[in-house]
């Protein structure tokens, strides 16, 4: 415990930088959840590969992976923007307008929502048979239609609370009761000897769940506030001024998503689903470094908005600096940890996963580097530089599609990792060097 304090300390600096030290807590908050989650969920991933083998958690991820593109759709952007809006009106003591802003998001994107979700389940059996020449994925992509909508709303909701600052809130509905839910339902139907259910039907429970609770308590937010009970918003709004505010952003989340998920996407067409379960699998334990960042940047991305939209670039330059450092005092011992004993690890899942050694290898440095350039996206999507990034990830995309296509006939699962790491070190570094450009702002690495 007197451990814990002094890094505490050490990291707060002597300035004590209050900033800073809610960006901690938050973060800290945000950690546990995510730990939590973090273990439900590579429990979640060892129990399906048990029991349905690399096809089984192939096309689970898989599954995933096209539903994290299709939610991105249908957010138009708003997931992260809502971040920013809700955090910057907050901030002006603007209740009405953050209940206008939540109401237009919500009426433009549950309507898309559903029109896509329906067009993918309509289209789910050509997918199947024609695209990845498996009939089976047939039903799993139907169920990922058919949750489409709950799953943006969930999306959005949490988002929102993040904006608002309930960490505990948002982080507990972001992934914590979703895999909780398919972890004790997915073991439930093994226990009860329903051998061919697909993890993706418990996990659409999970996204309800998570979609209604999160529902309820906004709408608590707004009745305590009493915007909800007033007329409406003096101040002018204008949903098509935000929705050009959030183009940018669906852009970069959308390409930014996609880069992350093209791997898996590109695997299942040159290779067959058992691949795609090893290099899955061996992905979801490299992003276990990721974690850090990702717990940082839910309460940092609206500290960072609130700080650079105040001009406060003194505190502001602190919060990125020691955020960098906070994440990769905990990145680089478990990265060693997974360059050094890579088929150790992947033998715990099963003894048919170490075929993705190598893979593991490079896709943990993969995440060292992320780590190592600090909340390069967070800042600027926060500070107004959205359109510059979209472009940045963008480039970052074409070349990891372009690699993949090049890579993966000739290499398999190694060539897709190669591809993830050269893209990763493209938008990273990138966006670095311009955040430094233009704001003498460095988010790398700091030793002094």
């Amino acid at each position: 415990m007197d451990l814990l304090k002094k890094i505490k300390k050490k990291l707060r600096g002597p300035d004590g930088n209050a900033d800073f030290s809610e960006i901690l807590k938050g973060g800290s908050v945000a950690l546990i959840y995510r730990v939590m989650s973090m273990v439900l969920s590579y429990g979640l991933m060892v129990y399906i590969s048990r029991e349905l083998g690399e096809d089984g958690i192939g096309i689970y991820n898989l599954c995933l992976a096209i539903s994290g593109i299709l939610v991105m759709v249908a957010s138009l952007g708003f997931n992260t923007s809502i971040i920013r809006f809700t955090s910057q009106y907050t901030e002006l003591g603007k209740p009405k307008l953050v209940l206008a802003v939540f109401k237009g998001i919500q009426k433009l994107t549950l309507p898309l929502s559903a029109l896509i979700g329906l067009a993918f389940i309509i289209g789910s059996d050509y997918l199947a048979d024609s695209i990845y020449h498996d009939p089976e994925l047939s039903l799993p992509f139907k169920i990922i239609g058919a949750i489409l909508p709950l799953s943006v709303m969930g999306t959005i909701n949490v988002e929102f609370i993040r904006g608002l600052k309930e960490v505990h809130i948002s982080e507990l509905f972001r992934n914590l009761v979703i895999q909780f839910i398919n972890l004790v339902g997915f073991a439930t139907a093994i226990y009860l000897g329903i051998r061919t259910i697909y993890a993706v039907d418990v996990y659409a429970l999970g996204i309800a769940v998570a979609a209604i609770y999160t529902t309820y308590y906004i709408w608590r937010f707004f009745h305590r506030t009493k915007a909800g009970r007033e007329s409406s918003p003096k101040e002018a709004f204008s949903m098509k001024e935000h929705l050009y505010i959030s183009f940018p952003m669906i852009l970069t989340s959308f390409i930014q998503l996609l880069n992350g998920r093209v791997d898996t996407i590109m695997l299942g067409f040159y290779t067959d689903i058992s691949a795609v379960g090893v290099f899955s699998v061996a992905l979801k334990i490299s992003v276990i470094t990721n974690f850090m960042i990702a717990s940082l940047k839910t309460i940092a991305m609206p500290k960072i908005s609130e700080l650079f939209w105040k001009q406060d670039m003194v505190n502001l330059k602190t919060v990125v600096k020691k955020s960098t450092n906070v994440i990769m005092l905990f990145s680089i011992p478990i990265s060693l940890i997974l360059l050094a004993f890579p088929e150790l690890i992947l033998s715990l899942v099963d003894d048919g996963f170490r075929a993705g050694s190598n893979t593991l290898r490079i896709l943990a440095f993969t995440q060292l580097l992320n780590a190592t350039c600090g909340l390069v996206g967070a800042f600027m999507n926060m500070t107004g530089n959205q359109s510059y990034f979209t472009k940045l990830v963008l480039v970052a995309t074409v070349v990891n599609i372009g690699l993949n296509a090049l890579f993966i006939p000739m290499w398999g699962m190694e060539g897709a990792a190669w591809a993830t790491l050269i893209s990763t070190g493209i938008w990273n570094i990138g966006g670095a060097l311009f955040i430094y450009r233009k704001y003498g702002i460095s988010t790398f690495l700091s030793i002094k």
